[in-house]
């Protein structure tokens, strides 16, 4: 009997030493687990944080587009009414130019004796071989046949010409174009000589006419341009503000 309560004390001694080296045990795991677990915490808000501070810089990435987004559709607004704008001044500058382009037409048209009558005085200088006289009735930029000349190569130029003249209308052409125009008094009536419509700038007229040219018979093969009997050709009208008046700026042959 005694042996078994020795026995069943050490028995319970062992059971406590054992359950105190577990206790031990026990603790110092959840010490180590604690440990780890403030660790894992501290890490977590440490994420917590990189990210509120992601997302706080996103947000004001956010406010900051659609800021701009606001910004730009407010220009895009301002810009399409800009635009509305200009394409309404364009077309009333077309209108305007329009009508202009209009008016300058009509207005050509009302120089037609004007300058039938320049040419005419022009010819007639050249026929009478005073140069001098044809030279102050034509610009200074001037191309006769596509050639510019000085005063002297001018007069040199010409000396072939014995007589040109501008051609006259039969009577009944003449009288059928009278009664075209109206018998107006600043019509061309009665020689080959037409404005030509839609030619030239607002400073410039074209017009297309017959000349009858007769040539220094020794210089006829010599001079350029000029052809021996009925010549078409085509000149330009410059007026000039600096003199006011209107000057012969080219002459060229007419196209068929």
């Amino acid at each position: 009997m005694k042996k078994f309560v020795i026995v069943m004390i050490a028995i319970l001694v062992l059971f406590v030493f054992l359950m105190l080296n577990y206790l031990l045990w026990d603790k110092e795991n959840l010490l180590k687990q604690s440990e780890h677990d403030k660790i894992e915490q501290d890490w977590l808000r440490g994420q917590n944080r990189t990210l509120q501070a992601t997302v706080n810089e996103q947000e004001q990435t956010i406010k900051a587009l659609e800021k701009e987004k606001d910004q730009l559709q407010t220009r895009i607004k301002n810009l399409q009414e800009e635009l509305q704008l200009i394409n309404s001044q364009i077309e009333n500058y077309r209108k305007e130019i329009s009508e202009k382009g209009q008016a300058i037409n009509s207005y050509k048209m009302f120089t037609e004796g004007l300058l039938c009558q320049l040419i005419l005085d022009w010819f007639d200088n050249i026929s009478s071989h005073d140069h001098n006289a044809a030279w102050e009735l034509m610009a200074s930029d001037h191309l006769i046949f596509d050639k510019q000349y000085n005063r002297e190569d001018f007069s040199r130029y010409l000396e072939a010409v014995h007589n040109v003249s501008l051609a006259r209308k039969t009577d009944k052409e003449g009288d059928e174009a009278s009664q075209e125009t109206g018998g107006e008094p600043w019509a061309a009536t009665g020689y080959y000589f037409e404005i030509l419509r839609g030619y030239g700038n607002e400073y410039e007229v074209m017009a297309e006419l017959q000349a009858e040219v007769t040539l220094v018979e020794e210089a006829a093969g010599e001079i350029i341009g000029w052809e021996q009997g009925p010549n078409r050709l085509r000149v330009t009208f410059l007026f000039s503000p600096n003199h006011q008046r209107w000057e012969i700026k080219a002459v060229a042959k007419a196209s068929n």
